[in-house]
């Protein structure tokens, strides 16, 4: 088709403003760095650090937002109302969007982003939680059909996890690769199902509806660590339960309150390479941190838009470095911590001895 005069000029018009605008935005118009944010804060020795937030194709595109900004792109997708993560052992961030009804894949080892509706698997409807297992297969919770997708590293399907007894509303999801066990948590049914990871074929339930040991009111989230220790976020009972991975009971913490160590709407669950145990709640905008045996150590984020703040958080995951990465919903975005432990200490030496 013969371009116009003016569709020429436009043209030309996107490419200066793109030649012009962009560095001074980046450059040009540079404010001071911002001071990094810690907790505890100073005096106080700094033990989580905020390190920065993801919202989607921008973060990856050249020329990242200012380009998106300048060019009015409408292909950049956005976080909606994301809900579940999952952090992969290649550092690949997966995030779970209810209103776009898709799953999020940052690549941020690679700088690559994409989404497995992109990668063809247009499937979902609901999708809550999301999880891999090492040999890439990709596990998704739906609650609206009420069932759990499994697909390739590709995103083709596979097909569906076949429970022994239907699910009414799988959320949490976890895979245990080491001891080969795959967990669902069916809300409404108040118990967590026990999939083989090899052959996905169902193995037992855990847990019933109740308040007792054991038993469940409304679970959701849910984590496994490097021992295969079941970590089970009881919502309704207002406590995290842990279970060692035959399925039996060995702990719980936790009570509905508005103080430090309890809770008020607990959502995602987290471990990291030192046993800390991490728990968002979705009440008290912030994420806190326990020993193993459930004694409160301390907290981090609090309400807010701004840098390292949430508002009504959900989902959690911790990578194989301790950077913690939070799903902010209402900002629609995820932001990323670093716990400032050994490995923390670690690889600021490697970097300050590369320097030298």
């Amino acid at each position: 088709m013969k371009q116009t005069g003016k569709t020429k000029m436009s043209k030309f018009l996107k490419r200066l403003l793109l030649t012009i605008a962009i560095p001074v935005a980046l450059y040009g118009c540079a404010k001071p760095p911002m001071p990094d944010v810690y907790w505890p804060e100073p005096p106080d020795t700094p033990r989580v650090k905020y390190v920065k937030a993801y919202r989607g194709e921008a973060d990856f595109s050249k020329g990242g937002i200012a380009a998106e900004i300048i060019l009015g792109s409408a292909s950049g997708m956005s976080l909606k109302k994301p809900m579940g993560l999952h952090v992969d052992k290649n550092g690949v961030l997966y995030v779970t969007d209810t209103a776009s009804a898709d799953v999020f894949l940052f690549d941020t080892k690679n700088n690559r982003f994409t989404t497995l509706g992109q990668m063809g698997a247009k499937i979902f409807y609901k999708p809550i939680s999301v999880t891999t297992d090492d040999s890439g297969r990709i596990f998704v919770t739906d609650s609206q059909v009420d069932k759990v997708a499994v697909l390739d590293a590709r995103g083709t399907l596979q097909g569906y996890l076949e429970p022994s007894e239907p699910f009414q509303q799988p959320t949490g999801i976890a895979a245990d690769n080491v001891h080969k066990r795959l967990y669902v948590t069916d809300t409404h049914t108040h118990d967590v199902r026990v999939f083989d990871l090899e052959t996905l074929k169902p193995l037992k339930t855990v847990g019933k509806r109740g308040k007792e040991e054991g038993e469940f009111n409304f679970p959701s989230h849910i984590g496994v660590d490097n021992q295969g220790y079941l970590y089970v976020v009881d919502t309704m009972n207002g406590r995290l339960q842990i279970f060692d991975g035959e399925g039996k009971f060995v702990r719980a913490f936790g009570q509905f309150g508005d103080i430090p160590g309890m809770f008020a709407r607990p959502k995602g669950v987290g471990l990291d390479s030192e046993g800390h145990i991490y728990v968002v709640d979705a009440a008290f905008n912030n994420v806190q941190i326990f020993e193993k045996e459930g004694g409160i150590l301390m907290a981090f984020g609090s309400y807010g838009s701004g840098r390292g703040q949430v508002i009504l958080p959900a989902g959690m995951a911790v990578d194989n470095e301790d950077f913690l990465y939070v799903v902010d919903s209402w900002n629609r975005r995820v932001n990323v911590y670093e716990y400032l432990g050994e490995k923390s200490k670690a690889r600021a030496a490697a970097l300050s001895k590369a320097k030298k």
